[in-house]
């Protein structure tokens, strides 16, 4: 970004660029909290247009200091317009994911994701390292975004155009008989044309591998079907639980599993969000104990150990 809009900053200057875009995960350290603080704060308060704007006053008051106290020109080619342009970028690359964010956070808390890209993206991080290393490809880049496509409409190479693709055939099939109420198809971190879908019917959770590749999708694997606990008072209890109100704010498509134990039940809901892609990294669970009267006896949200499966 430096390189491309801001190429008269100074070292200094790139410094505070890199800083701009990196520092809005700061919130990575709230799972020191533990799994509630971690599903309260993280992508909140870091992400959010309020936080752009501070950093950018923040910026525009230090260029001003650092002006009347110093006569030298390092600062050159630095302004406020890069520290937000730089801050935005990382709210915009996030919103990309399927870890949603709060960008009107704390007027609103309600989170927004796209849901196409993954956590780490190895081609988009190729293509970076690429473009730092040889600088003529950004001219080349260049040319090919100013020359007129004549491929079809419809049929680019974005990871945007796949996931499309991917959500309009989950919603134009049918699941064991059923039509899907919610569908989501979740990024491959490490192939662009792979997407983990989640499909909810009345009765189950579907999920299943997809492979997008222009305008064919095709099942990479065969569907899990992961059926829905019947109502009980087991599950309601369990439900109105501390840590199950808390999860069930954040969890995309939550999907709950009631055993019964000597001594009572336990319940357990997990996201199937984190499931289908198996990404297991910092995903959390709400953890519910009852006693044969159905009555809470503990529950917690506990963090996501690798060997368990919904």
């Amino acid at each position: 970004m430096q390189r491309g809009f801001f190429p008269r900053a100074t070292w200094r200057s790139t410094l505070v660029i890199v800083a701009a875009g990196t520092i809005a995960d700061l919130d990575s350290f709230a799972a020191a909290l533990g799994p509630g603080g971690y599903l309260r704060w993280h992508r909140t308060a870091t992400h959010t247009i309020l936080f752009v704007t501070a950093l950018a006053i923040l910026a525009a008051v230090g260029k001003h200091w650092v002006r009347r106290r110093e006569s030298s020109a390092d600062w050159i080619g630095f302004s406020w317009s890069a520290v937000a342009v730089a801050a935005s970028l990382h709210v915009l690359m996030d919103l990309s994911q399927a870890d949603a964010i709060a960008p009107f956070w704390p007027l609103s808390e309600r989170r927004f994701s796209l849901d196409i890209a993954p956590a780490i993206d190895p081609w988009l991080l190729v293509l970076l390292i690429a473009t730092i290393a040889f600088p003529e490809l950004i001219r080349l880049v260049s040319d090919e975004i100013g020359a007129r496509s004549k491929r079809p409409r419809g049929r680019t190479g974005s990871r945007a155009s796949f996931h499309s693709n991917a959500i309009a055939s989950l919603e134009a099939r049918t699941i064991a008989g059923e039509t899907p109420r919610r569908i989501s198809a979740f990024p491959d971190s490490g192939s662009p044309f792979l997407w983990h879908s989640v499909s909810e019917t009345d009765s189950a959770l579907h999920m299943a591998t997809l492979r997008s590749m222009g305008g064919e999708v095709t099942y990479a694997t065969g569907v899990t079907t992961l059926r829905k606990p019947g109502s009980s008072p087991v599950l309601t209890a369990a439900q109105a639980s501390p840590a199950a109100i808390t999860f069930l704010q954040f969890a995309r498509f939550p999907k709950a599993t009631v055993l019964k134990e000597t001594e009572g039940y336990s319940v357990e809901i997990q996201d199937l969000k984190d499931q289908a892609p198996e990404e297991k990294s910092r995903a959390i669970f709400a953890d519910i104990t009852l006693n044969n009267s159905a009555k809470v006896v503990s529950s917690e949200l506990q963090w996501q150990k690798a060997s368990m499966h919904p």
